[in-house]
């Protein structure tokens, strides 16, 4: 993608990626305020409506590598024409929605364009703006999801306020329209993938059929027994379509990726540490709001308020971050971000009935700004790891990697707070009880967070492009 058109246009064509990449946190965060609404008309249980967002994540999962492999012989022009029209077309099928069944079905189609979002940001991104201003660009985008998290939820409950819940999928088509327009015009022009790669997706495929498996499996953890076929089928599954995954890639004509890439430290560690640190922090966020409102008596409203202030620090320090992580490299950032992270979890164990709402304040003050700081320059030393060859598929692994460790994070803290909460059941209180149990969920947070820590510490320190040539 080394052309004139580039630097002229840059930042039109990373406008293109960031409509896209907000779009699909915005979806997310704005429909989370609706379900209990979307529930009561499909008269259906919180368990089934469940699969709203459990369809979503899984078909994200399941397709990022598959598309990552694919844009690499396609190029960005192909990848976001068809995403943005099948993100067009799913949002106007959940929009006129007349059944449960067909919203599921319906949110399949637009996962299925909003993962050609999920899994070519960061690698999009990287050919914009070029190797010296990587740390930049990937700030911008990752500005991008925060903005995505910190406008859904207040916007989801002013449009309750005043229409039905399908204009909640409405408002996506008129800012899709607007990224397909500028698709057209700006990277159509663009050179077309010179790579002469064959398309090798039998890895791509294991790959994704054992992360939906496990993802799926830890999922159904709540709701049977270990020794139930629907847990212990899906493991092994899992272990299979791993093991095939390993040994496709063993193989130079079968190989994504090869499995030398995992021998660079670099590369390695920066997929270890997200994938931890998402793990750790999703674990807490899912139970953060029964905390607020079921705890402490706020409002939906009100919760969503205190919601906001994540991103928002997100939003503030993932820039500043990035820019930095340009001039004096990724290891330093990633270790203050981390720490920054895990005095913020440490805050929020300290949590009682009777703590302040400033206290709360500040916890999530602490988190917002711990992950703003860390995601960027972590982001950045992943995409630097690679050739330009693999920039695509790294993008796509980088995605997965977020949003598995998102799904495990959720699927093993739920269960663990729900055995803790039995344990501690002699407490009487109800309300202590929860609170007791949520502070064990946190000390385990804690400790997967220093497995984040552990691996950004084992990577090494490098300098940043702009310094080294």
């Amino acid at each position: 993608m080394s052309t004139k058109i580039i630097p002229k246009n840059k930042y039109l064509i990373f406008t293109v990626g960031a409509i896209g990449t907000f779009m699909a946190t915005l979806d997310g965060s704005i429909l989370n305020v609706a379900l209990p609404t979307i529930s009561n008309d499909f008269a259906v249980s919180i368990d089934k409506i469940a699969w709203v967002a459990v369809s979503y994540s899984l078909t994200l999962i399941s397709l990022m590598l598959v598309f990552g492999v694919w844009v690499d012989k396609k190029g960005y022009f192909f990848a976001y024409r068809f995403g943005y029209s099948l993100f067009i077309i799913g949002s106007a099928m959940c929009a006129f929605s007349s059944s449960f069944e067909f919203l599921i079905i319906s949110r399949i189609v637009q996962a299925v364009g909003t993962a050609m979002f999920a899994a070519i940001g960061p690698g999009m991104v990287t050919s914009v703006f070029g190797e010296k201003e990587r740390g930049k660009g990937i700030g911008l985008m990752v500005m991008m999801v925060a903005g995505g998290f910190m406008v859904g939820p207040p916007l989801g409950g002013f449009l309750l306020n005043y229409f039905d819940w399908p204009a909640l999928f409405i408002i996506n088509i008129p800012i899709g329209f607007i990224g397909l327009f500028m698709t057209f015009k700006f990277f159509k022009s663009l050179p077309k993938p010179t790579l002469k790669r064959v398309l090798k997706i039998k890895s791509a495929a294991a790959m994704s059929i054992a992360l939906v498996s496990t993802t799926f499996c830890m999922s159904q953890i709540n709701s049977y027994a270990l020794y139930d076929i629907r847990v212990w089928g899906l493991a092994v599954i899992a272990i299979g379509m791993f093991a095939l995954f390993f040994y496709y890639e063993s193989k130079p004509n079968t190989a994504l990726i090869g499995l030398q890439i995992f021998l660079n430290r670099q590369f390695t560690s920066s997929i270890g540490a997200m994938l931890f640190m998402f793990m750790a922090l999703s674990g807490i966020s899912i139970l953060i709001p029964f905390y607020l409102e079921t705890i402490k008596g706020y409002a939906p409203n009100e919760v969503g308020i205190f919601l906001i202030i994540f991103p928002i620090m997100m939003f503030v320090f993932a820039p500043l971050s990035g820019r930095l992580s340009d001039k004096i490299g990724f290891q330093q950032l990633t270790v203050v971000g981390l720490l920054v992270l895990m005095v913020g979890m440490y805050f929020l164990s300290e949590l009682t009935v009777d703590s302040t709402q400033n206290y709360i304040i500040l916890s999530f003050i602490l988190l917002g700004m711990g992950v703003g700081i860390f995601n960027t320059p972590n982001s950045s030393a992943l995409m630097g790891s690679v050739t330009e060859e693999h920039r695509a598929v790294t993008s796509s692994i980088l995605g997965t990697t977020r949003n598995i460790g998102m799904s495990v994070g959720v699927a093993f803290s739920t269960a663990l707070f729900t055995f803790i909460q039995t344990q501690n059941s002699f407490l009487g209180d109800e309300r202590i009880i929860f609170v007791e149990s949520y502070k064990t969920v946190i000390y385990v947070s804690i400790g997967i967070t220093g497995i984040s820590l552990l691996f950004s510490l084992i990577r090494g320190q490098k300098r940043a492009e702009i310094a080294t040539q």
